[in-house]
């Protein structure tokens, strides 16, 4: 599957969240919204990271994944009751424009090209969410670590999440997730800066976990 039959945010999908959405700025560490509240908006992120996570009664927290700049949370707002599934946060300055569902769906009414936009996100997001559940399987750290950076190279060859957050989607150390990332690097498949991953050799990367593979 090329890069390019990932489409994350359509251009019309993304006037129309800054056309009819209402513009906000979370600071770091804020929370965007939590589990189990009434959902009536989505969110388009322009700029920053959202942390996706489910509390646990000990207090404990997991997290599930990250979200950067330029997609779109909160479609639990379809679902029935639509209730928040899951706990957000910002983890840096973050910058979003909030749509209600409501408000889409009329504009939608209207534009086949927004339909078209809104049905290839959803299709972009079934297929990112099921390649984080996919990985799961793999007994290898350096399989699932191998399948999520291809994953998420697929909408961005620049991955920006450091060791530590790369770490803690896969269920693994941090010292574990850079010895493995460096041996990544050292091979010519990836370059490591600070808290940004680029993907050198996609084609390399995928041969790690090919035989598990279901693109």
């Amino acid at each position: 599957m090329n890069t390019s039959d990932f489409q994350a945010v359509t251009t019309k999908l993304v006037e129309v969240f800054k056309k009819y959405g209402r513009e906000e700025k979370y600071t770091d560490g804020q929370i965007i919204f939590i589990r189990n509240e009434a959902a009536k908006n989505l969110y388009y992120i322009e700029s920053g990271l959202i942390r996706v996570y489910l509390p646990y009664p000990d207090g404990t927290e997991r997290t599930l994944c990250y979200f950067p700049g330029n997609t779109i949370i909160g479609e639990d707002v379809f679902t029935c009751p639509s209730l928040r599934i899951v706990c957000t946060s910002s983890l840096a300055t973050t910058h979003v424009y909030k749509l209600s569902a409501d408000n889409l769906i009329s504009q939608a009414t209207e534009n086949k090209e927004l339909i078209r936009g809104i049905l290839s996100f959803f299709m972009y997001k079934i297929t990112l969410l099921h390649s984080w559940i996919f990985y799961a399987q793999f007994q290898r750290n350096e399989e699932k670590l191998a399948c999520l950076l291809y994953t998420l190279s697929l909408s961005n060859p620049s991955i920006h999440l450091s060791h530590h957050q790369l770490a803690s989607v896969t269920g693994m150390s941090r010292i574990t997730a850079t010895r493995i990332l460096n041996s990544f690097a050292k091979k010519g498949l990836i370059s490591v800066q600070y808290k940004k991953t680029k993907i050198l050799n996609q084609d390399k990367l995928r041969y790690i976990f090919k035989d598990k593979g279901f693109y």
